[in-house]
C-alpha cells in the first residue's frame, strides 16, 4: 500500500503545530510512535546481531511546556491502530515490576509467515506511554531498573516466584517506552551514580525550555484528512516485516561516523554512559528515518544524515536538564528551606531549631535527602549551627536579601 505522507515524521509534526508543544518534542514523539509501531517485526543486521528500533524517549522540561500534548496524541494514534487483526499492547500507566512483567506477558504476538522458514514467529511486545514518568517510577529501585535495562536490549527475559510458584519465560522480549517529566523530578529520583548505570544510558532525553503560545480562544480545528493519512501510514509501518537493508555508501558513513569517535561527542561527563551507546541509538534512528518514508525496506546516506541530525540536536540540549535540575529539586529546596528559616528568625530572633527545619524539608524533598540537603546548606554556610537548650538549631546567614 503506497504511504500517504511523504514522511510520517514531517506528518506528525505539521498536525501537532499550534497546539502548544515545542517542534523538537513532537519530532521525537513522531520518532517513538514510528520505533514502537515496528515492534520486533522489523530489524537491522549487525555483527551483534538483530537491532531493533524500539526506544526510551523522555520528554523534559517545567510544566506548562506541552509534553503531554505529545504523550497524549502518540497513545491516542497507537491505539487507534489496535484491533484483534492487528494487535498492539499498550501497558498500564502506573504499574509494578510484577504487573509490568504481567503485561508482557500477556503481550505475545504471532506473525505467520507461510513461505517462511519458521513459518510461525512469536515474540512479546508492549508499549507504554505515561504521561508523568513519577506515575511509573514514583521511586528508583534497582531490579527494576535492571529490569527495564534487559528490556530495552530485546533479549530473552525469565522470571520465577516462588510466592505464586509462577515461572514466566519470555524468549523474545520487547519493550517501547515514551513518558515526560520535570527536573526536579529527576534531581529527587535518581541517586548518586544513576547516570553512569544501564537504564539511563539507554533514554534519550529530549530538553525544551520553548513555550509555544496559542490563542485560548481560537476554535479548535483537526485535520481530519492529515489524521487519517498518519493512521493509515502508522497502519502500514505495523504491518511490515523482514530485516532492513543498508546501501554500500551509508555503511561507509556510518562506519567511517563510528571509527572518528562518533563526532561531535557530548562532553558532559553524566553522559559518559549515554555516549557508550550512541552507535546503537543512532542506528535504531537510521531505521526509523527509512520506515518513516516508505515501505521499501532500505537505509540511505540520506536516512542515516537526518537520524544524525536528530540525535545532534537533542544531544545540544541535553547538558541542558543538568542546568535545570541544579535550579529545580533540591536546590530549589535549599532556597525555600532558606527562606523559611529567615522569616522565623527575624520573627523570634532566636535559631530554628532542627526538628522544624526537617519537618519543613520531610514535605518537599525523599526522606533520604533531607539531612543531606541540611549538612550541604550547612557546609556552604548558607545556615550556621548553633546550640540552643534543645540540642541544635540554625541561623540563616547574615544578609539583607536572597
Amino acid at each position: 500500500m503506497p504511504r500517504k505522507l511523504s514522511s510520517f515524521i514531517d506528518g506528525f509534526v505539521k498536525y501537532t503545530e499550534g497546539k502548544g508543544s515545542s517542534a523538537l518534542y513532537r519530532k521525537w514523539a513522531a520518532i517513538f510512535a514510528v520505533g514502537a509501531a515496528m515492534e520486533r517485526k522489523v530489524w537491522l543486521r549487525t555483527v551483534k546481531g538483530n537491532l531493533y528500533a524500539n526506544k526510551f524517549i523522555l520528554l523534559v522540561g517545567e510544566a506548562g511546556v506541552g509534553k503531554s500534548l505529545c504523550t497524549n496524541t502518540v497513545y491516542d494514534l497507537l491505539r487507534d491502530i489496535h484491533s484483534p487483526e492487528t494487535p498492539l499492547f499498550l501497558a498500564p500507566t502506573s504499574v509494578t515490576k510484577a504487573s509490568l512483567i504481567d503485561a508482557l506477558a500477556n503481550a505475545e504476538r504471532r506473525v505467520i509467515r507461510p513461505m517462511e522458514v519458521p513459518a510461525i514467529n512469536s515474540f512479546n511486545s508492549l508499549t507504554i506511554i505515561p504521561n508523568e514518568f513519577g506515575v511509573f517510577l514514583p521511586s528508583w529501585e534497582g531490579d527494576f531498573m535492571s529490569t527495564l535495562t534487559d528490556l530495552w536490549d530485546c533479549g530473552h527475559y525469565r522470571e520465577t516466584r516462588r510466592t505464586s510458584k509462577l515461572d514466566i519465560d519470555i524468549p523474545r522480549a520487547q519493550l517501547n517506552l515514551f513518558s515526560a517529566t520535570t527536573p526536579a523530578h529527576l534531581t529527587n529520583l535518581l541517586p548518586e551514580g544513576a547516570w553512569e548505570q544501564g537504564f539511563m544510558s539507554r533514554i534519550m532525553m529530549i530538553y525544551s525550555s520553548e513555550v509555544e503560545h496559542t490563542d485560548l480562544f481560537a476554535q479548535f480545528e483537526m485535520d481530519e484528512d492529515l489524521h487519517k493519512a498518519l493512521h493509515l501510514d502508522l497502519l502500514d509501518i505495523y504491518k511490515m516485516w523482514g530485516g532492513l537493508k543498508i546501501s554500500e555508501d551509508a555503511k561507509e558513513g556510518i562506519n567511517e561516523w563510528a571509527k572518528s569517535g562518533g563526532k561531535p561527542l557530548p562532553d558532559h561527563p553524566k553522559l559518559t554512559g549515554y555516549c557508550a551507546r550512541r552507535v546503537a541509538h543512532l542506528l535504531k534512528l537510521c531505521m526509523v528515518a527509512s520506515v518513516a518514508e516508505s515501505s521499501e525496506g532500505l537505509i540511505t546516506l540520506d536516512h542515516f544524515a537526518e537520524a544524525l541530525d536528530w540525535m545532534i540536536e537533542a544531544e545540544t540540549y541535553m547538558p541542558d536538564v543538568f542546568k535545570s535540575m541544579k535550579t529545580g529539586g533540591d536546590g530549589r529546596a535549599m532556597e525555600e528551606c532558606w527562606h523559611f528559616v529567615y522569616k522565623i528568625f527575624i520573627k523570634e530572633n532566636a535559631p530554628v531549631a532542627e526538628p522544624r527545619i526537617v519537618h519543613f524539608l520531610q514535605e518537599r524533598v525523599p526522606a533520604h535527602n533531607v539531612m543531606r540537603i541540611l549538612d550541604v546548606m550547612e557546609r556552604s554556610q548558607l545556615l550556621v549551627k548553633k546550640l540552643i537548650g534543645s540540642g541544635h538549631g540554625y541561623e540563616p546567614k547574615a544578609k539583607t536579601s536572597n
